[in-house]
């Protein structure tokens, strides 16, 4: 669960029953033990008071790219000669001193220092303004997030800490917001050598749900011609992914209970219990504890579930990681992002309501129609989704003719260094059509980048 601050609130400690323990084994005791002590300190280690950070996600600058600045009490002053203690940031479209954050009672205050092209937080231009986590900041072509932590970042270090136990995990969170992606890095983060299964429990014939999930005997119902031993025991040293928990109907809700406190599944038509040993990872895009209260399930199993419960935030919520995952989209459909600076803020300030799965279709279109030496930039998305660059509407863009240009002024390769480029050009001899070749890309692509770098293939002749 989240409160309005973005942090993970308080989960109580799950209790574990008394008299089961008391029959165990010393060993089995002990694992309980430990089990605890993993939910406290992960409890402790998200209690503990964030730093605010200012990180730079989109920089002319390679060499500020992708930093992360701490904000400690001393003032930070950002401009293209902010000397020994400031940014100093290679961007011709940021002044010599273009802003400052100064660390007051209060909290964080931006200033613009009377700068040429003026400072903007959320596409509004500002003179000063008291920032809040999540803000975007941008100054000339550099774009920055203002945050007190990275609520990922702390989602992933509870599930690395938490895969080394056998805690059941629930995850929570809206839809598209990775949760498959986060149980399988708890898999493999584990020491489970087993197979990783997924089944989204809203799929599975009511009627099927318990063969499915336990197993089946040969002729236990019309249509069994064979017994199956179901996903429990399929799952047998590895992880079992239950999408879509909150959809298991009511009645079945007890067999799913007695498999979790049993480690053991009856398959249907059979009169004895199977042992098991599968590690369960549920997840759900609903809250699960507002569907026990409307009698919708049954809070023995909520508790069961939530042993490690982790809370996915939106995508609005992790301004940070957009730009860094539409690269990761691009890549995977085989190409690398060239982005220009309106349209990363665009894409930065989208609330993005279908999460990354939204943020992945749109970089898969842009990949699968566009050229290839094509810049995804204000006038692609004016064309696309229009709303995502609304905020532009009351200023001049930066981008070169933005309704018919094909490139951004100013755009950037993400993913693409200065030092990967002079790589190149020294391996080719300075040979551009060589370099073209070897990355991929077309001749005007690599003078656009040269240019943007201020290289000279000459000088690796």
């Amino acid at each position: 669960m989240w409160e309005s601050s973005g942090r993970i609130a308080h989960t109580p400690t799950p209790t574990y029953s008394p008299g089961r323990v008391q029959g165990n084994s010393n060993r089995e005791v002990e694992a309980h033990t430990t089990q605890l002590d993993t939910c406290r300190d992960l409890e402790r280690e998200v209690e503990q008071a964030p730093e605010p950070t200012l990180s730079i996600v989109f920089c002319p600058d390679n060499r500020a790219a992708k930093r992360e600045l701490s904000l400690g009490g001393e003032p930070l002053l950002i401009g293209r000669e902010a000397g020994k203690q400031g940014l100093n940031l290679a961007d011709p479209r940021i002044s010599r001193l273009h802003l400052r954050i100064l660390s007051e009672a209060r909290g964080h205050r931006l200033v613009d220092m009377n700068s040429s092209n003026g400072t903007y937080v959320n596409g509004q231009r500002v003179g000063s303004c008291w920032l809040r986590p999540g803000d975007v900041v941008r100054a000339g072509n550099s774009l920055f997030v203002f945050g007190l932590d990275d609520p990922m970042m702390n989602v992933r270090r509870r599930a690395a800490r938490g895969a080394a136990s056998d805690l059941t995990v629930l995850l929570e969170g809206e839809t598209g917001t990775g949760k498959e992606v986060l149980a399988r890095f708890i898999h493999e983060t584990s020491a489970r050598r087993g197979r990783f299964i997924a089944v989204n429990c809203a799929t599975l014939p009511r009627d099927l749900i318990a063969a499915e999930l336990f197993g089946h005997t040969r002729g236990a119902f019309s249509g069994a011609g064979e017994g199956r031993p179901g996903l429990f025991v399929s799952a047998a040293k590895g992880s079992l992914f239950l999408d879509e928990i909150g959809e298991l109907p009511l009645d079945l809700q007890p067999a799913l209970l007695r498999a979790l406190q049993e480690r053991a599944v009856r398959p249907v038509g059979s009169d004895s219990e199977v042992a098991v040993d599968a590690r369960i990872i549920a997840a759900t895009n609903v809250t699960l504890e507002q569907a026990v209260n409307q009698g919708r399930f049954r809070a023995d199993l909520f508790a069961r579930l939530a042993e490690l419960p982790l809370h996915l935030p939106p995508l609005r919520e992790r301004r940070r990681e957009v730009l860094g995952l539409a690269l990761t989209f691009a890549r995977n459909a085989g190409r690398e992002l060239d982005l220009s600076p309106d349209a990363a803020e665009g894409l930065l300030l989208w609330d993005w309501p279908y999460n990354v799965r939204e943020l992945e279709s749109l970089i898969r279109s842009f990949v699968a129609t566009e050229e290839a030496d094509k810049t995804l930039d204000a006038a692609y998305l004016n064309r696309s989704r229009p709303a995502l660059v609304n905020h532009l509407a009351d200023r001049k863009t930066t981008d070169s003719n933005v309704s018919t240009s094909g490139s951004g002024s100013g755009a950037i390769r993400l993913g693409a260094t200065r030092e990967q480029l002079r790589a190149a050009l020294s391996e080719h001899s300075g040979n551009v059509s060589h370099v073209a070749k070897a990355l991929g890309k077309p001749r005007a692509q690599i003078y656009r980048w040269l240019k943007s770098y201020g290289l000279d293939p000459e000088s690796f002749r």
